[in-house]
């Protein structure tokens, strides 16, 4: 009997060491910050990077629940949303750069935001990186602001509209000491459905075309899937400064005002300060995936049962 025990016990840490190593195993190389959102990294108004340096501050009153991994935040869409500071000098490596997250949100009254700051240089210039869901850019007539048109001349505007079934990412940067330039690209993809989405935003990926000439590439990475958006030259660095703003998270920072209230769940978010590649995407992607880790959560249960009996 105590062999049989033995045995038991044995396989089960077996199977304890394995899955915890396949839960843990995410790409370092690169990393920046980390929050993983479970509830020992919380400290009363304080949320732990548990790799870097930029803890998180909690406005409202987010919930702790069960999430992709351990736990996840659970955000209100009014009020909660999570300061993560300015990430130190990250801006300066924005051009190339990975922001990851897993997202729960089954919000399809409104557009909303998952993380974004919006950094004035000066009232004609910003610095912007973020991500929307549910949103989209038009080009409208400024005559009669609900027509969207075709031609693009000096007398359009760009505008934001309520768009379901889209994400829509920003970036932008300045140009030299006068100037500013910036993208937003929108993406087709249904993330309020009440799942766990997978959303990674790649900036600056090397990409040589058949001519031989290099190029740099923007991605978004839905749920293991590469949808490549834009290729550009590289950026002087000189163009990259740190954010003097905080980047919010569950929720837009526009120039220091909170907009686009994320309703739903957010959970292991982390940023790089370089494009990961396809291989170490979807290695995170499985290292997250609740189907990959579904397991651990039930070892406790299977390890207190055996310890019981007699």
């Amino acid at each position: 009997m105590k062999k049989l025990m033995f045995l038991l016990i044995l396989t089960v840490l077996s199977i304890t060491v394995s899955y915890i190593t396949q839960a843990e195993d995410i790409v370092t190389d690169g990393l920046v910050s980390y929050w993983s959102f479970d509830r020992d990294s919380r400290n009363d108004n304080t949320i732990e990077d548990v790799w870097g340096e930029n803890d998180a501050t909690i406005v409202g009153n987010p919930k702790f629940q069960s999430g992709v991994v351990n736990h996840g935040i659970k955000l209100d869409g009014k009020r909660d949303f999570l300061n993560l500071t300015n990430l130190g000098d990250f801006g300066s490596h924005l051009a190339t750069s990975t922001f990851e997250a897993w997202v729960k949100t089954d919000n399809n009254d409104d557009w909303t935001t998952v993380f974004k700051v919006i950094d004035p240089i000066r009232l004609d210039c910003h610095i912007v990186w973020g991500m929307d869901i549910n949103r989209t850019i038009k080009r409208i007539d400024p005559a009669n602001r609900g027509n969207p048109i075709e031609r693009k001349n000096i007398d359009e505007w760009t505008a934001h509209p309520f768009d379901e079934g889209t994400v829509l990412i920003y970036f932008g940067h300045k140009i030299g000491n006068n100037g500013c330039s910036g993208s937003i690209g929108g993406f087709p993809y249904d993330v309020s459905d009440g799942e766990w989405h997978h959303l990674v935003y790649v900036m600056g990926a090397p990409y040589k075309d058949e001519n031989g000439e290099m190029w740099y590439e923007t991605a978004m990475v839905f749920d293991g899937v590469w949808q490549w958006k834009t290729r550009s030259k590289r950026l002087e660095d000189d163009d990259m400064i740190p954010f003097t703003e905080p980047v919010y998270l569950g929720a837009g920072n526009s120039a220091g005002d909170a907009e686009g209230h994320f309703k739903g769940m957010i959970d292991e978010v982390r940023i790089y300060n370089r494009p990961l590649t396809h291989a170490e995407v979807q290695q995170n992607y499985e290292a997250g995936n609740p189907l990959s880790v579904e397991s651990v959560h039930k070892l406790p249960t299977v390890w207190g049962a055996l310890k019981s009996r007699p």
